[in-house]
């Protein structure tokens, strides 16, 4: 389980609203003195997060809490969302190659066309399915104990 703290911000009954940052973690190791992504991370800063859940657990607006969500289904969404249009790319500039020569088509300009719209093809697909197939509550972040 992945576990980040924070705060709650408002109580509706059982629905509650917390309010987390987002942080690197590029500033713990060794060389984050010399690291470019380290120097990067401090320059784009903190991004707080404000996220609405279930909770059966009794809070109060101001209490700190542990949130967390499944590493499977992190690693699975991570996959879906970056490995699989990166895929796509591949796969319709491949496609590209092959299929130019056939249409007797001169240049790359056709292989970039079919790159981009299968990457493209594949953003609208991804959307598409986490909007209708995918259970919101199997996805979200729950509420795992009161700090």
């Amino acid at each position: 389980m992945i576990e980040e703290q924070a705060i709650v911000k408002s109580v509706q009954q059982h629905w509650v609203s917390v309010l987390t940052t987002q942080s690197s973690s590029c500033h713990q190791c060794n060389e984050a003195a010399s690291c470019s992504t380290s120097i990067l991370s401090k320059f784009f800063g903190a991004k707080e997060i404000e996220l609405k859940m279930y909770s059966e657990i009794p809070l109060e607006k101001g209490d700190h809490v542990l949130i967390g969500i499944g590493e499977s289904i992190f690693i699975g969404l991570t996959a879906l969302i970056y490995f699989a249009p990166l895929c796509a790319l591949f796969l319709f500039a491949l496609l590209g190659q092959y299929l130019g020569p056939q249409l007797e088509l001169e240049g790359e300009l056709f292989t970039i066309f079919l790159a981009i719209a299968g990457f493209a093809a594949c953003y609208y697909l991804i959307k598409y399915l986490i909007q209708h197939y995918l259970k919101p509550q199997t996805i979200n972040p729950v509420i795992l104990k009161k700090l």
